[in-house]
C-alpha cells in the first residue's frame, strides 16, 4: 500500500506541475498525434515521391512537446525539465531559483505557440508546391477535461497533381549563339514532359539555365531575368511550360562577353610582367607559374562564373592570401569586353604559438601537454607551407584498471611541409573540387613507459591528397618509412619477454617501409539536416619492396643489408552516424573495425600497428590496453600483451543538451580485439568467428559534458555489464558481482 501511495502521489505531482505556470487561457501542448492524408479521387492514381512529400509534411508539424521521447512529437514521457521550470519558477531577474529555472528548466510549450492553423496552411502550401493545386486541410484539437492540455491531429485532402504536357525554351533567333545555347540546354532541361509540377524543379531549372549562360560569357544575365510561364487552361490536370528570357533587357545583355585585360593586385601592389619568374609583394614572393596555374580567368576567353569561383577557391586553399576578390568592368565603347582585376591580401607568413591543453592520444591515454607550434607560409616561394608541432606530455590511464597501467610521458615532434600538386602523376587526381596537394612529413616520438621501457620512433613519408566529390577525400602515400626501437627496459619487461618472446620481437628494432591509401567521406554535420554520416577506410601494405630486395641481397644474412623489416597488410575503417532527434537531442553511432595480417618475413604485426581497445573514447570504463585479446585477461601489470590482430567495436550514445553549455549522454559500448591464430602465451585470445558476440565486452553508463568554449570537458560514469574473460555463468555484472564500474574523464566528444 505504501508503494502504491507513492506512485499515486508522484503521478499527481507530475500532472499538476506540468500546468502550474501556464499563462491564462492557454493549454499545454502535449504532442501531434499524426497526419491523415486522403487522395481525391481515392482510386486511379498514386502519390508520386510520396515519401518525400510526407516527410516534408511531417517535418512541418514536428513540434516537440515538453518531455518528448527520442525527439518524436507523438511520444511524451515525464517532462523533467518542465517540472524543474515550475519547481524553481520565479519572477526575479537573479538568484539561485532564477539560475536553476533558466539553465535546467524549460517553459511550457503552449498550444498557441504551435499555431495549428498556420501549420495546416504550411502543409497545404507544401503539397501545392508539388502540383497538388486545390489541397485542403483541417486540424482537430483534443483537450483534457479542464482544457489544460491539448494534442493536435491534422487532416488533408490531396487532389491529383498537374503534369507538364509540353516544355519550350524560347530565345529570339537574332541572337544566334544564345539561341543555339538554349537549344542545347533544352535537351538536358530539369523540366521534362510528363513530369509532375514541382516548384523546386522550377527553381532548379532557373539556376541550371543561369549557370549555363554565366559560364558561356553572358555576364549581365541574372537568374531573375529568366522567366518561366505556365498555362493551366488545358484541362485534365495538364499544363504547358515556357522558359524564356526577359525581352525588355538591354541589347548588350544578349551578347557574350570576353575577358580583356587582367591584372593582379597583392597588398595594394599592382603586379607587372617585368619579373617573368615571380609575383612580388613587400614581404614575400611567389613563383609566377604557381599563381598563374591557379588563376583560371584568362584574357581572350569567354567570361565564366565557374572559373571565377574556381579561382577564388584555389587562392583560398593555397593558404597564403585572404579575401581574394574580382572586379569586372566594361571596356568602353565595346560592351562585349570585360577587364578583370583580381585583388587580395597576404596572410602573416610566420606565426609561433604556445599552448597548454588536455588531450586524448591514439594510444588510449589522456592528460596534459605543453606545446609549441611554428607555422611558416610559402617557405621556398612555391606555395609550400610548413607546420611544426613540438609537444611535451604526461599521460595517465583512466578506468577501472588504471592502477595496473603505467603512466606515459615524452616528447612528440610533428612536422608537415605541404604544397599544391599542380602536375598529378595519375589522371584520376583532378582539381574539380579542390586543388590536389602533396605532403612531406617528418615525425619523431620519444616515449617513456615507466614500468617497461623507453620507446623512440621516427617516421618519414610522402603523400598526396585530393577530393573527388564535395565530401569525398582521398590520401595516397606511395612511401612511408618508420623505424622504432626500445631501450632502458625494466626487469618487469624483461621477465615478460622471457615468458613471451614474441612480445620482444614486435617491439625491438622495427623497420617499416610501405604505402597506404585512405578514403574519407565526411557529411556528419546535422545543422541543416537530420542525418549525418562519416566513413573512413584505410589500407596499408608494408615490406613487399624490401622483401624483393632481400632476395637480391645475401639471403643467409636475412633482411636487407642486415636490417630486419616488417611485412604485413592491414585494413581498418570507422563509420559514424549522427541522427538529430530534435533541437536539443541526437543519437550518435560509431562502428570501428580492422584486421592485420603478417606474412613473408614477419610472423606478427609490429607492436605500433597492433590494435587495442578501451579508454575514454572507447569501451568506457575499461582502461586502455587492459581488455582482450578475446577471452584472455592479465591481472598483473602486463597491458603490453593486450593487443591484437583484429578489432571490432560498436558505440551508441543518446545526447541531450540541458542548456547552451551543459549536456548529458546515455551510452553503450561493445567490442573486443582478437588474434588471428592461437597464442599459447595468451590463451583464449584467438577469434572464434561464430562466437564474436559472446567474446565481446559490453559496457554502459551516463555522462556530463561542459562546453567551455575552447574545449569540451567530459566526465562519464560507466559499468562493465558483460566481460567474456569470466567463466560461463559469471560474465554478466549481476552474476560476477565484481565492482567493474567507475568514472572516466575526457576532452571533447568521444566520436
Amino acid at each position: 500500500m505504501r508503494a502504491t501511495g507513492w506512485v499515486v502521489f508522484f503521478a499527481l505531482f507530475v500532472s499538476c506541475s506540468g500546468t502550474k505556470h501556464l499563462p491564462a487561457g492557454e493549454s499545454l501542448y502535449v504532442g501531434t498525434k499524426g497526419i491523415r492524408l486522403q487522395k481525391v479521387p481515392s482510386e486511379g492514381w498514386k502519390i508520386q515521391q510520396s515519401f518525400l512529400k510526407k516527410a516534408g509534411a511531417y517535418w512541418a508539424v514536428w513540434d516537440l512537446p515538453n518531455g518528448a521521447l527520442f525527439g518524436f512529437p507523438s511520444f511524451r514521457g515525464i517532462p523533467f525539465r518542465l517540472i524543474a521550470y515550475n519547481w524553481f519558477y520565479t519572477d526575479k531577474e537573479k538568484g539561485f531559483s532564477h539560475w536553476m529555472m533558466n539553465n535546467f528548466g524549460e517553459p511550457p510549450k503552449t498550444l498557441s505557440s504551435i499555431n495549428p492553423d498556420l501549420k495546416t496552411e504550411k502543409i497545404v502550401n507544401i503539397f501545392e508546391n508539388y502540383g497538388h493545386f486545390g489541397t485542403t486541410g483541417t486540424n482537430k484539437i483534443s483537450y483534457n477535461r479542464n482544457r489544460k492540455k491539448a494534442s493536435v491531429r491534422y487532416y488533408f485532402k490531396i487532389p491529383r497533381p498537374y503534369t507538364l504536357r509540353h516544355v519550350e525554351h524560347l530565345t529570339d533567333s537574332i541572337y544566334a549563339p544564345l539561341a543555339q545555347l538554349t537549344r542545347e540546354h533544352h535537351l538536358s532541361s530539369v523540366l521534362q514532359p510528363g513530369d509532375e509540377f514541382n516548384l523546386d524543379s522550377i527553381r532548379a531549372e532557373k539556376t541550371k539555365f543561369w549557370k549555363l549562360l554565366q559560364n558561356n560569357g553572358y555576364f549581365f544575365l541574372q537568374r531573375d531575368h529568366i522567366l518561366i510561364q505556365g498555362d493551366t487552361a488545358l484541362g485534365n490536370k495538364q499544363m504547358d511550360v515556357r522558359v524564356r528570357l526577359d525581352h525588355e533587357l538591354p541589347h548588350s545583355y544578349f551578347l557574350s562577353q570576353q575577358i580583356g585585360d587582367t591584372d593582379v593586385r597583392i597588398d595594394t601592389m599592382n603586379q607587372v610582367a617585368q619579373d617573368e619568374h615571380y609575383y612580388r609583394w613587400p614581404n614575400g614572393r611567389l613563383r609566377r607559374k604557381i599563381l598563374d596555374s591557379l588563376i583560371t580567368v584568362r584574357s581572350g576567353q569567354p567570361y565564366s562564373l565557374a572559373k571565377v569561383h574556381r579561382t577564388m577557391r584555389n587562392l583560398n586553399e593555397l593558404g597564403l592570401f585572404a579575401n581574394p576578390q574580382y572586379a569586372f568592368s566594361v571596356r568602353p565603347p565595346d560592351s562585349t569586353v570585360l577587364d578583370a582585376s583580381l585583388s587580395m591580401h597576404t596572410l602573416k607568413a610566420t606565426s609561433v604559438s604556445v599552448n597548454a591543453k588536455g588531450a586524448y592520444r591514439a594510444t588510449g591515454y589522456l592528460g596534459p601537454s605543453l606545446g609549441v607550434n611554428l607555422s611558416q607560409l610559402n617557405v621556398f616561394g612555391g606555395g609550400e607551407n610548413l607546420s611544426v608541432d613540438l609537444d611535451g606530455y604526461y599521460y595517465f590511464p583512466l578506468g577501472v584498471s588504471k592502477d595496473r597501467i603505467s603512466p606515459s610521458s615524452g616528447l612528440s615532434l610533428r612536422s608537415t611541409l605541404s604544397a599544391p600538386l599542380l602536375k598529378p602523376p595519375f589522371r584520376f587526381i583532378r582539381s574539380t573540387y579542390a586543388t590536389p596537394r602533396e605532403h612531406l612529413i617528418f615525425n619523431v616520438d620519444l616515449n617513456k613507459r615507466e614500468d617497461y621501457f623507453n620507446m623512440r620512433s621516427l617516421t618519414l613519408g610522402y603523400s598526396m591528397s585530393w577530393r573527388s566529390g564535395p565530401k569525398l577525400t582521398h590520401t595516397f602515400s606511395p612511401i612511408e618509412v618508420t623505424f622504432s626501437d626500445i631501450s632502458h627496459t625494466t626487469e618487469l619487461y624483461d621477465s615478460l619477454v622471457e615468458e613471451n618472446p614474441s612480445l620482444g620481437a614486435s617491439l625491438v628494432d622495427q623497420f617499416l617501409l610501405g604505402s597506404h591509401y585512405s578514403l574519407k567521406y565526411d557529411n556528419l554535420s546535422t545543422r541543416f539536416k537530420r542525418l549525418g554520416i562519416y566513413l573512413e577506410g584505410k589500407l596499408e601494405l608494408a615490406g613487399n619492396t624490401l622483401y624483393l630486395l632481400s632476395k637480391l641481397n645475401k639471403p643467409e644474412q636475412g633482411g636487407v643489408f642486415g636490417q630486419e623489416f616488417s611485412q604485413f597488410i592491414q585494413a581498418s575503417y570507422e563509420f559514424r552516424s549522427h541522427y538529430r532527434l530534435g533541437n536539443r537531442s541526437e543519437l550518435a553511432l560509431r562502428q570501428v573495425g580492422g584486421i592485420g595480417y603478417a606474412y613473408g618475413n614477419s610472423t606478427q604485426l609490429p607492436y605500433i600497428r597492433q590494435f587495442f581497445i578501451g579508454g575514454s573514447n572507447s569501451l568506457r570504463p575499461i582502461t586502455a590496453r587492459t581488455a582482450g585479446p578475446g577471452r584472455y585477461i592479465q591481472f598483473d601489470q602486463n597491458e603490453v600483451n593486450q593487443v591484437g590482430d583484429i578489432k571490432i567495436e560498436l558505440n551508441l550514445e543518446y545526447r541531450f543538451n540541458l542548456n547552451a553549455r551543459l549536456s548529458t549522454a546515455v551510452f553503450a559500448d561493445a567490442g573486443n580485439i582478437w588474434l588471428l591464430t592461437p597464442d599459447s602465451y595468451r590463451p583464449g585470445g584467438e577469434i572464434r568467428w561464430n562466437h564474436i558476440a559472446q567474446d565481446s565486452y559490453l559496457t554502459a553508463g551516463v555522462g556530463l559534458r561542459l562546453d567551455v568554449t575552447f574545449l569540451i570537458l567530459r566526465v562519464d560514469y560507466g559499468a562493465i555489464l558483460y566481460a567474456p574473460f569470466f567463466e560461463h555463468g559469471y560474465r554478466w555484472i549481476w552474476e560476477n558481482k565484481a565492482p567493474l564500474w567507475g568514472p572516466v574523464f575526457g576532452f571533447g566528444l568521444p566520436f
